[in-house]
């Protein structure tokens, strides 16, 4: 005959089977919570750099992976990939520049400590210095979202946002670059031809980390 439980019986075996069905307290059973899923390849190691040709060909790519940034150039004409470790840049086993950061900027020196390049910030402007004093190349951001490249007086070219991006053009008005990132001092790098390909993609990148 069956019969049914009243009173403090009942109570306890419908809170034991509460908490069994949600898998709560001490006792549930790990086993049935899901666990989340792993990160993908593209969230472990995000690219935050990536430039094309006006064409959409590959131009310029930075990805990052932990401590090690991988730079894939072909400023230069043909592909060439640079490796950089706790600021230390190679391509091929030779040592292309060893990057310092500060709060004023980045500096590109070379094995020996002396300073190849740097990019001194200010609030309203960046320079490009050949080594530490001789300026060769000056950005403004314009009130427009431009960022304008002057070489002294001379007017180089622009960083111009764009719908899905920005584009870089010389001053003659020929696209030469695009991107899906805003405009910023790494794209406007790409600009400065004074600069030996493989350090400008190595200043692009130290600048790209740094916004």
């Amino acid at each position: 005959m069956n019969r049914t439980m009243r009173g403090p019986a009942a109570l306890t075996a419908t809170a034991l089977l509460l908490a069994g069905c949600s898998g709560g307290g001490s006792g549930g059973s790990g086993e049935r919570e899901t666990a989340p899923p792993a990160p993908t390849t593209a969230s472990a190691a995000p690219a935050y750099l990536r430039v094309t040709t006006a064409a959409g060909g590959p131009l310029l790519t930075v990805d990052t992976a932990g401590v090690t940034t991988r730079i894939t150039s072909r400023l230069g004409g043909a592909p060439v990939t640079i490796t950089g470790t706790d600021g230390r840049y190679a391509e091929g086993g030779r040592v292309v520049a060893v990057v310092r950061s500060a709060a004023d900027g980045v500096k590109l020196k070379d094995i020996g400590g002396r300073t190849l390049w740097r990019a001194k910030v200010a609030a309203d402007r960046v320079r490009i210095r050949r080594g530490e004093s001789d300026t060769r190349y000056e950005f403004r951001r314009e009130a427009d979202g431009r960022i304008k490249v002057k070489q002294g007086e001379t007017e180089v070219g622009d960083v111009r946002p764009e719908e899905q991006g920005a584009k870089v053009e010389t001053a003659a008005g020929a696209t030469v670059a695009r991107s899906g990132a805003a405009p910023s001092t790494g794209l406007a790098v790409l600009l400065c031809r004074e600069v030996p390909p493989d350090l400008r993609a190595v200043l692009a990148a130290a600048l790209a980390a740094q916004s």
